[in-house]
């Protein structure tokens, strides 16, 4: 345990004292070991896989059946497209998030090592914006950008041609902003329990509640519910109607900063 979390002497301000060390204690924790590529490549396969067997598996085997109301044109590639990476896609993604960041601090809580840490000179604010910042590096290129990117060769060779770039790329950073919703909530959930059951629960109760449950829908303005079929639209160049973004955009942001609040100040009020 101490071999893992020895800390160096580095310059930086005092109020947060070791975030360097932490940070590269917790980017070693994902690029240092096979966790990065068993990662990449599962969540990359997955998402691709889906993609070329909505595209180039199942139009075929439906057109050998007769029904030719299954075989879509190139735009109707697009749009198949990106309907099952922002559906499909974005919830093993999710699963994704919230699954490999669900045991980020109750793991080192349950084990020791956080009151390890805690005995030097470490700020409190530093050891959990240390894992969110090292988590967002890794959820954004092994959960959305690989990913991103393989969906985006598939949906091009599926329509002929390439997709336009920055419409596609826009969908990209919707995504990521509800990605970063439930990387914030899953941190401040491990922050306030000392249990598995809410840190998983809570997070894929929001996100299924959202998805199912279409009758709720004042409640996708105020959480990134909303994200998923705005990012649909804006990658597949569709106009979007007035005052359907923003209102998302806007309280999906002020959620992560909200939580990760939250959960620096629990933190530096949390006994161990």
């Amino acid at each position: 345990m101490s071999a893992n979390a020895e800390l160096k002497r580095v310059k930086e301000w005092a109020w947060m004292r070791s975030f360097a060390n932490l940070y590269q204690k917790e980017s070693q924790a994902w690029w240092s070991t096979k966790r990065w590529w068993i990662n990449g490549l599962l969540w990359l396969g997955l998402v691709a896989g889906m993609l070329v067997a909505m595209l180039f598996i199942v139009p075929p085997f439906f057109a050998a059946l007769g029904q030719t109301t299954m075989v879509a044109d190139n735009g109707g590639m697009v749009k198949m497209g990106l309907h099952t990476f922002y559906t499909v896609g974005t919830l093993a993604i999710t699963i994704g998030v919230i699954v490999l960041c669900q045991d980020l601090i109750i793991g080192e809580k349950q084990t020791g090592l956080t009151e390890y840490l805690l005995a030097n000179p470490v700020q409190r604010k530093a050891y959990v914006l240390a894992k969110l910042c090292a988590s967002l590096v890794a959820v954004f290129l092994l959960l959305v950008a690989l990913p991103g990117a393989a969906a985006y060769v598939v949906i091009s060779l599926g329509a002929g041609g390439p997709l336009p770039l920055l419409p596609y790329l826009a969908g990209i950073g919707l995504l990521v902003l509800h990605s970063l919703f439930y990387l914030t909530l899953t941190i401040m959930l491990g922050v306030f329990f000392s249990s598995r059951s809410p840190i998983l629960g809570i997070p894929f109760g929001i996100f299924f509640i959202g998805m199912l449950f279409g009758f709720l829908k004042p409640l996708m303005y105020i959480g990134p519910s909303m994200l998923t079929g705005c990012a649909e639209a804006i990658a597949g160049s569709v106009p979007l109607p007035p005052g359907l973004l923003w209102p998302a955009l806007l309280a999906t942001g002020l959620w992560c900063v909200a939580f990760t609040c939250a959960a620096l100040i629990k933190f530096e009020r949390t006994e161990f």
